[in-house]
């Protein structure tokens, strides 16, 4: 029964037998089999089938209830008996995240880190897709993580901040005139839509986003040194600009961290890991006390 259990959860957190044959290293025959088993022992169906996949049914939400800690437990302590299993510190941990929230905020926090990183980047959706097949053992990402194979520690609130070149005057306007100032000048960004800056300007300053983009590059480091050559202004979070802030390559235009929601990084972890020493660890390390 034990085996079926950790099917069940599996199938449960992935919500697929797809997902739950990927989860055990088993086949989707194989795993459909245990399932068909433990409904067969149980007396009724445990999920209810669509065309994504699986939802539980009530009577699956309680026997999930009732037997999810224990098969958590049981898997940690099979793990700890591994007796060829490497030590800590030669296991790599599998990292996915973006270059820029690497290079700003996480390789800074990393100083007495000692075990070996092998890092991935990518868009948060695809890294949480690596994340839930097995591929990557955390995600740190901007988005929240969504379904029941997987949950996430809270990291940090990173402000936005908004630039522009060293040799640009302050802007010498009330909050009411600024975005008439920004749009008279050119605006270097990461992406066409610009999502925050748009918000920013209708939501807080009164008036739509108008200036015309000089350089849209998918990297924050490319749009920070286009700021610094003097292409324009940019709305960026803090992490991607500290260095060039302190070292005065860059100017802030105006204080609005306090105008915009901040940008709210997690590390996102599969739900069987929630024990796992290392990762508990690099949470630590990468807080915004870390």
């Amino acid at each position: 029964m034990a085996e079926a259990f950790r099917v069940f959860v599996a199938i449960y957190r992935a919500g697929s037998v797809s997902g739950a044959a990927r989860e055990r290293h088993l086949t989707q025959p194989a795993v459909s089999a245990q399932l068909a088993a433990l409904e067969t022992r149980v007396g009724e169906a445990l999920f209810s089938r669509t065309p994504r996949g699986v939802t539980p049914t009530e009577r699956g939400k309680l026997l999930y209830a009732a037997v999810a800690d224990a098969v958590d437990r049981l898997e940690n302590v099979a793990r700890g008996l591994r007796v060829s299993r490497p030590t800590l510190a030669d296991t790599p941990l599998r990292l996915g995240t973006t270059p820029e929230f690497l290079h700003g905020h996480v390789l800074p926090r990393l100083q007495v880190w000692e075990q070996p990183l092998h890092l991935s980047f990518g868009e948060a959706r695809g890294l949480l897709e690596r994340l839930e097949a097995g591929t990557l053992d955390a995600a740190l990402v901007s988005v929240p993580v969504q379904g029941r194979a997987l949950s996430e520690r809270a990291l940090a609130g990173v402000p936005y901040v908004l630039i522009g070149p060293p040799d640009w005057p302050a802007p010498d306007v009330p909050l009411g005139g600024l975005a008439g100032w920004l749009n008279a000048r050119p605006w270097v960004s990461s992406s066409v839509e610009l999502p925050v800056t748009r918000r920013f300007f209708l939501g807080v300053l009164g008036q739509r986003f108008a200036a015309r983009q000089t350089v849209v590059a998918p990297d924050l480091r490319a749009v920070v040194g286009a700021a610094e050559a003097g292409l324009g202004a940019t709305l960026v979070p803090l992490f991607a600009v500290q260095d060039a802030l302190e070292r005065g390559h860059v100017r802030e235009l105006w204080n609005v961290r306090a105008l915009i929601a901040p940008e709210r990084w997690r590390m996102a972890y599969r739900v069987t890991d929630e024990d796992r020493e290392d990762l508990r660890a690099l949470a630590g390390q990468l807080t915004e006390a870390g």
